[in-house]
């Protein structure tokens, strides 16, 4: 719900502009940085880059401007696994994203295309994942089988073809050894507006 002050009376729809809590205006700025503080959650969002636009149309039935807001960032849901069941004492501290394209950077909420326009220069996001209390040394890699309520990680990326390279950092808080397990996917097309599943068994040799 917006409330802004004033009338509207000039005509009966408006644009509306979602720029996320770092964004300006029709300026929205997707994370380089961006954190989760417990699994299967999406409450980072607003400030990781989530975005939108929406035409608010007046509503006697709400007594205002009703609108459906059309997000215009992509979203990956990382789902990483562990059947070696020596790791399952580790926790996974933060993933690191990586792409052959820019994935980060500011761009402009664009009413004529629909879309986040412009080029950024940033092709590195890094998602921490830590909390508090039970997730205060990251999320646990307890799962051999995919389990977003274990240790499902979302990240906010400029939408595009992008070729992904996914390094995940994985730490034994016994020992305080960390190391990184590390997944090249294919080149793939991440459209706004729309989840993808990244599937991972981090299994090692050594």
């Amino acid at each position: 719900k917006f409330e802004v002050p004033g009338k509207f009376t000039k005509t009966t729809t408006y644009k509306v502009y979602y720029s996320g809590k770092n964004g300006n205006q029709n300026q929205v700025t997707i994370a380089a940085n961006q954190s989760q503080a417990e699994p299967n959650t999406t409450a980072h969002f607003g400030t990781s880059g989530d975005c939108g636009m929406a035409d608010a149309a007046w509503s006697n039935a709400k007594n205002g401007f009703a609108f459906t807001l059309d997000h215009k960032a992509a979203y990956l849901l990382l789902l990483p696994r562990i059947s070696n069941t020596i790791l399952h004492d580790c926790y996974l501290t933060k993933v690191e994203i990586n792409s052959d394209n820019d994935i980060t950077s500011t761009y402009t909420l664009d009413p004529v295309t629909g879309k986040l326009t412009g080029t950024g220069t940033g092709k590195q996001i890094v998602l921490t994942t830590k909390g508090s209390g039970a997730y205060a040394n990251g999320f646990p890699l307890t799962n051999n089988a995919t389990s977003a309520t274990t240790n499902g990680s979302y990240v906010v990326i400029k939408p595009g073809t992008h070729t992904l390279k996914i390094r995940y950092w994985v730490k034994d808080v016994a020992t305080n050894v960390e190391g990184t397990i590390t997944k090249i996917l294919s080149s793939a097309t991440y459209d706004q507006n729309k989840y993808y599943n990244i599937t991972a068994n981090l299994n090692v040799k050594d």
